[in-house]
């Protein structure tokens, strides 16, 4: 199940073969599904399409989704910018079509159409509010702006003007649609007030609520530490090093520092370092099952593949042709559990990567090669 090399160079053109060598294969039959390229986890939304078909940039798009999640907001705030990064076509357009307004202009005299970024951060009627709030960074003066584009450019800004921002942008779309529909508004330092108010309980109501601490978060470790007594660990790593070929080092080591084998092997292929790394535990996983190993502590430094194994998520990327590899051949071992570490913690497989094996694999059986005899004897010592 893997690429006949010597086969596509001599059929395909040099930009064909890479393509081709790019792609992932399984070592089982994958059944074909269907997916949707521009989503992260591979399904399909109308919003994306929509996104897609005005021709707005979908990367601004899924960070701004992200980042209103991370936002320290109301649900219904967070609602309110979802709504509006989907639909950000001349607010009051929509409704025109609807007969509920006669105009699609702003509703202060302005004299121009209606968006969402003339509606709440450039209108001249909230200039001076904005000022006056301390949260003038976060406005836009370009009414055809985005407001994906918009909420993007807020990333290095303090989350708290964030959060007491994004308050004030609802009170200000509240008393705009006051306006609208009622011909009232509402004084500014009224807003201004609603809004600081707004923050200041929604910052507190969660440490009411949620009165427990969180755990505390353990941070990898910076160096190689021994596996549990009766495990063994594999630790696994790729190169990138040369273009067009992929590296790919495994060290199985017992409690007691012993090496059970390791193994170093050449792989052509384009890939991302995430997918390499991928590759990296699938052999390591496959040459655990050929050594009869049964309770494994697989141990990597790339977090992404540690992380999605871990959870055991599937977005149907290329990435997942791999991770399924892994999980099935995980079903035969009796443990695993998935581990990161630091580079520091991770020069011997790090090293045996970047070795060029005699053929495209070469394993050592209670042995390591000679260049990596003192990155092993520098993890032993480290334990004492």
């Amino acid at each position: 199940m893997e690429w006949k090399v010597d086969v596509i160079e001599a059929t395909y053109n040099d930009r064909d073969t890479r393509c081709i060598l790019d792609t992932p294969l399984s070592h089982y039959e994958l059944q074909d599904e269907l997916t949707w390229a521009l989503t992260k986890d591979g399904h399909y939304y109308v919003r994306t399409a929509y996104m897609l078909g005005k021709g707005s940039n979908l990367d601004h798009f899924h960070q701004a989704w992200g980042d209103i999640w991370g936002m320290e907001i109301s649900p219904k705030v967070r609602h309110f910018f979802r709504r509006f990064c989907t639909y950000s076509l001349p607010v009051r357009a929509l409704l025109k079509r609807r007969n509920m307004i006669k105009s699609d202009l702003c509703p202060w005299g302005c004299g121009v159409s209606e968006t969402p970024i003339h509606a709440i951060f450039s209108c001249p009627q909230w200039i001076d509010l904005w000022r006056g709030s301390g949260c003038e960074a976060l406005c836009c003066v370009d009414d055809s702006a985005d407001l994906c584009e918009l909420l993007v450019s807020w990333r290095d800004i303090d989350g708290k003007l964030k959060t007491k921002g994004a308050f004030l942008a609802w009170c200000l779309w509240g008393d705009r649609n006051n306006m609208v529909f009622n011909q009232k508004s509402t004084p500014h330092k009224v807003l201004l007030d609603r809004a600081d108010r707004c923050a200041a309980e929604y910052g507190q109501f969660p440490g009411r609520i949620y009165s427990h601490h969180a755990a505390a978060h353990i941070p990898s470790s910076r160096q190689w530490l021994a596996p549990p007594l009766g495990s063994c660990k594999l630790n696994v790593a790729a190169s990138l090093l040369v273009d067009g070929w992929v590296g790919l080092g495994v060290v199985a080591r017992e409690s007691n520092s012993v090496v059970c084998f390791t193994a170093t092997r050449r792989v052509r292929a384009h890939w991302t370092l995430e997918l390499a790394e991928a590759k990296a535990i699938t052999m390591g996983i496959h040459l655990g099952k050929r050594f009869g190993l049964q309770d494994v502590v697989l141990e990597s430094d790339c977090q992404v593949d540690i992380n999605r194994l871990a959870k055991n998520v599937s977005n149907l990327f290329d990435l997942d042709v791999f991770l399924y590899d892994i999980f099935s051949s995980c079903s035969s071992l009796s443990s695993i559990v998935w581990s990161h570490v630091k580079r520091d913690g991770n020069f011997v497989a790090h090293h045996l990567a970047k070795i060029i094996p005699f053929g495209d694999e070469q394993i050592w059986e209670n042995h390591v090669p000679s260049e990596v005899e003192p990155y092993i004897l520098m993890d032993k010592l480290s334990l004492d």
